[in-house]
């Protein structure tokens, strides 16, 4: 029995005893009051939903996502007031609404309503895209009023909306379309054959396509012949993405913000020029990207959809790195098929593994570095004295705003 049920009872049996009718009627009230009280209680969060409708889970810097927030009253009983506070992941900002600091000092995205029975609310709001990253709206609290504004009760939504930045991507100028066949030179390795580069013949074997058979030679010989061409010089490149920004131990923490956005734009810019190239292209960063690898890898593909998943791996890049990133040039060859180029974007001095890149040259994988930030001229320099190919690459203005990637 609440307190205020049992005031309600006491003062109906004081005033009997007493004769008091007013005293009857106050405690008649208290009951009334009470029982209203229960019924929202037990009935107010019943038949209430409420939803978030994302338009988009994925969007490109500066780009806006609508948003949208349904509360529905599917009952008869009418609320006072509804109050939905859904937690938001650091990073999130609406455009039309400021956030709530909780007292634990989480960011709330707060709404209210006074619903009707069976109505039925949708707000709208666009989540600004304004950094790359991994963002999330929720878990939700859902609080409700009764009648006479009190609390009447509360639930956890434990629904979670996920969405992704990516990174913007820029023109890129100073570098010339290759061909995808390479013209009249011929490869001396490759998985896929020119038909222009035609070889002679050669025994048939079994799962040798039909129409690969030399026909009249075949018939000369007895004996089933198969034409043979040479491979073709298809172009596949790994962009190797040093996401590291400060000099000293891999395990540090910090970062240059705005040399890691760069380099972010600058890769993704890389990966779109290779795409137009019809190039097949991949990307390697010793980064964190939400799972327990420490180095995140994308062969080279050219299948559609290859560069949204570079895109989509840039997105959920730490900002620092997890491993030595020589580290991560070593384990390349495993991952590589012969003669893939490999594109090195770095923002510091290469000097400590200038001998590994030096190695992965020779053992046939082809190595550029590419210079980024203050010292992109005195890396490409350091690179070339080395024996390998430098080049400098800056945005032509500040990440947020650049229009274009130069490369000299």
């Amino acid at each position: 029995m609440t307190g205020r049920l049992a005031l309600g009872i006491g003062l109906i049996l004081l005033g009997s005893l007493l004769g008091g009718p007013v005293i009857v009627i106050l405690g008649l009230a208290v009951l009334l009051f009470e029982a209203l009280r229960l019924v929202w209680s037990r009935r107010g969060l019943a038949g209430l939903s409420y939803e978030r409708r994302l338009a988009v889970d994925r969007a490109v810097w500066g780009d806006a996502i609508p948003l949208e927030i349904v509360v529905w009253n599917r009952k008869r009983l009418p609320l006072s007031w509804v109050r939905v506070d859904d937690e938001t992941s650091p990073g999130v900002v609406v455009r039309e609404r400021d956030l709530v600091a909780a007292e634990d000092g989480r960011a709330l995205l707060r709404n209210s309503w006074t619903l009707a029975p069976y109505e039925k609310v949708i707000r709208h709001f666009n989540l600004v895209a304004d950094r790359r990253g991994v963002y999330a709206l929720g878990p939700a609290t859902i609080q409700v009023g009764d009648l006479f504004a009190g609390r009447a009760g509360a639930r956890e939504d434990a629904a979670v909306q996920r969405y992704i930045v990516r990174p913007r991507s820029v023109p890129v100028r100073g570098v010339g379309p290759r061909q995808r066949w390479g013209g009249p030179d011929r490869a001396r390795r490759g998985l896929i054959d020119n038909p222009a580069f035609y070889a002679g013949l050669r025994e048939y074997r079994p799962g040798d396509p039909i129409r690969r058979i030399h026909p009249r030679a075949s018939a000369r010989l007895g004996r089933p012949l198969t034409k043979r061409f040479d491979p073709a010089r298809e172009r596949e490149v790994l962009i190797a993405l040093d996401i590291q920004t400060l000099e000293g131990p891999a395990w540090q923490i910090g970062y240059i913000d705005d040399l890691v956005e760069g380099l972010c734009v600058a890769a993704a810019s890389l990966a779109r020029a290779l795409r137009a190239e019809r190039a097949a292209f991949g990307l390697a960063v010793a980064g964190y990207t939400g799972t327990a690898r420490t180095i995140a890898f994308l062969g080279p593909s050219e299948a559609n959809g290859q560069l949204e998943r570079v895109l989509d791996l840039l997105a959920r890049l730490s900002s620092f790195a997890s491993a030595p990133f020589e580290t991560l040039l070593g384990r390349l060859p495993r991952s590589l098929r012969p003669g893939t180029a490999i594109v090195v974007l770095t923002t510091r001095d290469p000097g400590s593994w200038l001998s590994v890149l030096r190695r992965i040259d020779r053992m046939g994988y082809p190595v550029t570095v590419v210079g980024y930030g203050p010292i992109a001229v005195d890396i490409a320099a350091r690179a070339r004295k080395a024996g390998l190919a430098g080049r400098a690459a800056e945005l032509d203005g500040p990440w947020r705003s650049a229009n274009g990637l130069v490369v000299a």
